[in-house]
């Protein structure tokens, strides 16, 4: 494996565009990234990994059971790699700029169904953010769509 990404570091091998199986390999990436946002603070809750499949299931119009095989390939696959960079890559590749933006929100979502952002998930998402090419208007935007999504912004307002 080390061997492919080094390839594919100079230019030798492109990503595929499909995977073998049910799946697009954007799909796959897309499931990806968020289980990476679920893991980087090394507390997965079951918010967050119900966040995960929900996230999929609506944003691919896909079942339920559908959307926890996508997971489970995505989990193998994400244990595969040394770094987020093919997944990234495939995401960028492999939707618009609207589409790479509603799925920085996903990431934020994932991030905040735990109710707490941590400096770690944060750092993800901006390094994320900046490889899928978008801008920081934009990224502010999804950030704050993931937040009222996710009922932080009511929650404030009821705190204060």
């Amino acid at each position: 494996m080390l061997t492919r990404l080094i390839a594919l570091l100079r230019g030798e091998l492109q990503a595929e565009a499909n995977e073998t199986g049910p799946f697009e390999r954007r799909h796959i990436a897309v499931a990806a990234l968020l289980l990476e946002a679920m893991y980087v603070d090394h507390q997965a809750t079951p918010a967050e990994h119900g966040a995960v499949i929900r996230l999929l299931r609506d944003h691919f119009h896909l079942p339920e059971e559908t959307a926890r095989q996508l997971v489970q390939v995505a989990e193998e696959r994400f244990a595969e790699v040394l770094d987020d960079w093919e997944f990234a890559e495939a995401v960028r590749a492999g939707f618009n700029p609207a589409e790479r933006q509603e799925i920085l929100t996903m990431l934020w979502e994932v991030a905040y169904a735990d109710g707490a952002l941590v400096q770690m998930e944060h750092r993800l998402l901006n390094r994320l953010a900046r490889h899928l090419d978008l801008d920081m208007a934009v990224i502010e935007q999804a950030r704050a769509t993931a937040a009222a999504r996710s009922g932080l912004i009511r929650k404030a307002a009821d705190d204060s």
